[in-house]
């Protein structure tokens, strides 16, 4: 029997404005509304009740998106407070985003960590889906469950290090995170991948579909994972081979950079079996990679990925333009780098954990990019209520007076 999904433990609450000015009075405008609501709110303050959940919605989906933009990631109507009084008061310029050209960068090996996912699994049905129908491919063959791994149960905390697992549970969280993204309406205009992430990456180029890159990451892992000595590796990178010979490949569907030639891939050049076994083993830098990104104008990079792995890397390989003109078309040098998970650690309390996702689509969403808001609230059922009207900027504008023709003067 499939498990019910949790209650989503956080929300967003996008603010927007013509000015920001604008900006600022609207969240005074929602503090306001948050007091008139609290006796309300005094049995439903968390961020899954009905009247913060409906709240959130009605603003995601019912309200116009302007320039000028601020996202609000909240837990409960405290946290929502605090930030609203924060944005009310700030002297800072708000985000006016207008990132146009979007790149997925896919993490490779040992960005792996045990519970990676979890969280989503149990609260967002997208990748649910995707981890299930990879689930199942490798439970017929393994007899084994990859979730058991990911997640650590039942004393398979140590089996995710094993490459043969390893391999296709972080490629099967980048293809369920890769489909989340799709459903708040973010996708990609160009993928690259480091490693074992640029199979992700060719999934998501529709290069092969999901069940057939699944088995090949497993089969990538079983082979190579080991680190044979030269005189096997003949014969590892034959096994590859004959592992996609039965996959229907076909050209990528959008723009994606190679790990292997560190440029776009050609329309002529066939990402079959020889390719594969040269990506197994000769990589280019990733920071040529980067480069190219930066040719293609890409503005915003979202990293598919269990961590923050590629995005201060992407960051600091990335060209700086001596050309002030370019940079200015391109909103400045380096792109907005999102991270669309978290590792817990000394320094992320498990409520930041749960919240990273939320905060990269903030953060897409202050960068300029179209978000479908509707998304983040898949399989709940909402209502629109009545929020805080529009601070509209009034100001006087004096039209001078056309001057009348002097009537003393004859023709």
């Amino acid at each position: 029997m499939e498990e019910e999904l949790n209650s989503r433990g956080a929300r967003v609450l996008p603010l927007s404005g013509k000015s920001g000015r604008a900006l600022q009075e609207l969240a005074e405008r929602y503090l306001s509304w948050l007091d008139g609501r609290a006796e309300a709110l005094s049995s439903q303050d968390t961020a899954s009740g009905p009247l913060l959940s409906d709240m959130a919605w009605t603003a995601g989906v019912g309200r116009a998106h302007f320039a000028h933009r601020a996202a609000v990631v909240f837990r409960d109507a405290g946290s929502l407070r605090e930030q609203l009084k924060a944005l009310a008061g700030t002297d800072q310029e708000p985000a006016h985003g207008s990132a146009g050209k979007v790149a997925f960068a896919y993490a490779g090996e040992a960005s792996q960590w045990i519970g990676m996912g979890k969280v989503l699994y149990e609260s967002e049905p997208v990748v649910r889906a995707v981890l299930d129908r990879c689930g199942a491919v490798l439970r017929e063959e393994r007899e084994v469950s990859l979730l058991d791994v990911m997640f650590g149960r039942s004393g398979f905390e140590e089996t995710l290090d094993d490459p043969e697992w390893m391999q296709p549970a972080i490629y099967a969280l980048e293809c369920a995170l890769t489909a989340l993204w799709s459903s708040v309406g973010v996708r990609p205009s160009v993928v690259v991948g480091q490693g074992l992430g640029e199979i992700a990456a060719a999934q998501a180029a529709g290069v092969f579909g999901l069940e057939e890159g699944l088995r090949f990451a497993a089969a990538r892992g079983a082979l190579i994972g080991t680190l044979p000595e030269m005189g096997a590796m003949t014969t590892a990178l034959d096994d590859l081979k004959t592992v996609l010979q039965g996959f229907s490949i076909a050209p990528p569907s959008l723009t994606m950079v190679s790990s292997v030639t560190g440029r776009v891939v050609g329309p002529d050049e066939a990402l079959d079996g020889e390719y594969w076994s040269r990506q197994a083993w000769e990589q280019v830098a990733f920071d040529r990679c980067v480069g190219v990104l930066a040719d293609l104008g890409v503005e915003a990079v979202v990293e598919i990925g269990p961590q923050q792995v590629l995005g201060p890397e992407i960051s600091l390989a990335w060209p700086r333009s001596a050309d002030a003109v370019k940079a200015a078309e391109h909103g400045g040098d380096a792109p907005v780098v999102l991270s669309s998970l978290l590792r817990p650690s000394g320094n992320s309390p498990a409520p930041e954990v749960e919240a990273g996702f939320l905060k990269a689509v903030a953060g897409a969403y202050e960068a300029g990019l179209s978000v479908s808001f509707d998304g983040l609230f898949a399989g709940e059922m909402r209502r629109r209520v009545s929020l805080p009207s529009y601070p509209f900027q009034r100001r006087r504008h004096w039209v001078d007076a056309p001057e009348r023709p002097d009537s003393s003067s004859g023709s």
